[in-house]
């Protein structure tokens, strides 16, 4: 025998059959699955990470769901004050309140999931998310005074006389401040979505479905500000696009994958 026998160690002895396996020595070890990649399952993390992934998701498909319910909901889009005085005037009260509630959430979670994108996209594309983190931001940012805007009408078609208040309407809502509120909603957010899209792809973080259809959602939304007839039919497919594009962000942000391929 030699010295690097006597020196070998030994193999520990198979439990007993019938006797049960000792369990592991902290939670984690007795489920592998959490804490593996591309498990599917949602790693453990520190609790302020986790409602961090839960805040971003939320906010990613939630700020375009709740605008895409306040829009169809809307009674008038892109009119006149006398139009759209006599329009919530003859709408149903539950049905606009609801659409008010809708846009006043979707303006608290628009900016914030505008804020996940670019988290997702930076570390792959970092010049682009940075950019269209901050168009999308300061784009979002005037979406509660539309919102108010809104608010305002549904009180004035409620008042006595309520058609004398159209001219006021239109004072306000085309002013030089409502004005530059319209002008920076618009090009901020429609010239984010693009860059956004493009960086997720480019980063490999969303299926090719996913940030075409994030991508195609502004230029929709640009032709149901310029065509003519029902905007609410196109600005409907445009938000439909941009929440379907935005599943996939929002299920990556919530299993904590920023930094994999998909």
């Amino acid at each position: 025998m030699t010295l690097s026998a006597l020196w070998r160690p030994r193999r520990p002895a198979a439990p007993a059959r019938n006797q049960p396996t000792p369990g592991p020595s902290s939670p984690d070890e007795g489920h592998p699955a959490a804490g593996r990649p591309g498990s599917g399952s949602i790693p453990a993390v520190p609790a302020y990470q986790r409602l961090r992934q839960v805040v971003l998701a939320v906010a990613i498909v939630g700020g375009p769901l709740a605008f895409l319910l306040g829009g169809v909901l809307s009674p008038s889009i892109h009119d006149t004050g006398q139009a759209s005085i006599a329009a919530n005037a003859a709408a149903n009260g539950t049905t606009n309140a609801v659409h008010l509630a809708a846009f006043v959430l979707a303006s608290f979670l628009l900016p914030i999931g505008a804020v996940g994108l670019a988290h997702l996209a930076y570390p792959r594309a970092p010049w682009l998310a940075t950019i269209g983190g901050l168009l999308a931001v300061v784009g979002w940012l005037p979406f509660s005074a539309l919102a108010a805007l809104d608010d305002l009408t549904s009180i004035m078609a409620q008042l006595p006389n309520s058609g004398s208040y159209a001219e006021l309407w239109d004072r306000f809502s085309t002013d030089a401040v409502m004005g530059t509120y319209l002008i920076v909603y618009i090009v901020g957010h429609l010239v984010a979505y693009v860059l956004l899209g493009i960086a997720l792809r480019r980063g490999r973080i969303l299926p090719r479905w996913a940030a075409w259809s994030m991508i195609a959602s502004s230029p929709l939304t640009i032709a149901a500000f310029v065509l003519p007839g029902s905007p609410l039919a196109i600005g409907s497919v445009a938000l439909t696009l941009l929440v379907l594009g935005s599943l996939p962000a929002a299920r990556t942000t919530l299993l904590g994958r920023e930094a994999r391929d998909h």
